[in-house]
């Protein structure tokens, strides 16, 4: 009757009112009137970071509020800071969207000039006026492996960008830090199809700004084919001769529909700086520079290993 084992009213083992191990009252870890949550206690850079601040703050508190002056001085500064601020960021845009093109401008980015062709009586070419060397051809007119030899080397995620490859200019600017120098560009086709119609080639960040802006404007304007076409008709090869037809029949005597993997790759290559690369001022230099051309087509999955060493054997 006094020492039962079921005895919970003096030692059982779920006696809560004692000894129970949930006892709230006594000993709960989370009484909030006695073992509440513990907080966790400031480190030591904390501290040494609070002590050096709080006089800091109190110190200006003192000098701010003895001198009401100096506080409106403050508070002034500021307000006139922060309304130059605004007032160069809408002079900057205003100057930046000034002079581009408005969208009927970019409509016709289509219209080029182009060569003018007079025939004798026995209907042979007499000879040819020109501003610019050029005959324009669609799309379904370019060889397949020309615009894959283009699209390898100048712009891989052409079809997959809004007219600005930010994976490319990432690298691009990474690769140009590691160098000390410009040693690579991020320009997409679209934003060199906005240069060449409408801006100058002037390195600046101005000019680039105005290209990423214009290049948006004709991704809205025209389907990605149509963008290439008028890329490739507009584009300079070298020796006077300006789109893919004028050039193919310039170098090698045939249509642009015609061109042989190492000849599509050898025009492709010419694009970066025609002036170098041409085969007419540099012939080791072009194929050098094709060979090149071949590499990122093999890299993009354009064609197979083997045909690019094939076509890497012409002369």
């Amino acid at each position: 009757g006094t020492y039962g084992p079921r005895d919970l009213g003096t030692y059982g083992p779920k006696d809560l009112r004692t000894y129970g191990p949930t006892d709230l009252r006594t000993y709960g870890p989370t009484d909030p009137r006695t073992h509440g949550p513990q907080r966790r206690p400031a480190s030591c850079d904390e501290g040494q970071l609070m002590k050096f601040v709080t006089p800091v703050i109190s110190r200006v508190r003192s000098v701010l509020s003895g001198h009401p002056r100096v506080l409106v001085s403050l508070v002034s500064a500021f307000a006139i800071a922060l309304f130059l601020t605004a007032g160069y960021v809408a002079w900057f845009s205003y100057d930046l969207t000034a002079g581009l093109p408005d969208s009927k401008a970019v409509s016709g980015i289509g219209d080029m000039a182009q060569s003018t062709t007079l025939y004798d009586a026995k209907d042979r070419p007499a000879f040819t006026i020109f501003k610019e060397q050029r005959i324009e051809v669609p799309l379904e007119r370019m060889s397949p492996n020309f615009l894959k030899a283009v699209i390898s080397v100048e712009d891989q995620r052409f079809y997959e960008h809004s007219g600005v490859d930010a994976i490319r200019v990432a690298a691009a600017a990474l690769r140009n830090l590691q160098e000390g120098r410009r040693a690579e560009g991020g320009s997409t086709i679209t934003q060199q199809l906005a240069r060449q119609s409408f801006l100058s080639r002037d390195k600046t960040y101005r000019r680039k700004l105005k290209e990423v802006i214009l290049a948006a404007q004709i991704e809205s304007v025209y389907s990605k084919g149509k963008i290439l076409e008028l890329y490739l008709n507009k584009v300079y090869f070298g020796d006077g001769l300006y789109g893919v037809e004028a050039a193919s029949r310039g170098y090698f005597g045939k249509s642009a529909s015609d061109l042989s993997v190492d000849e599509a790759a050898l025009l492709a290559g010419l694009i970066q700086s025609p002036s170098s690369y041409a085969p007419t001022v540099n012939l080791e230099r072009a194929v050098s520079r094709r060979n090149v051309v071949l590499s990122a087509m093999v890299s993009s999955g354009a064609i197979e290993p083997e045909a690019a060493e094939r076509a890497k054997q012409q002369p």
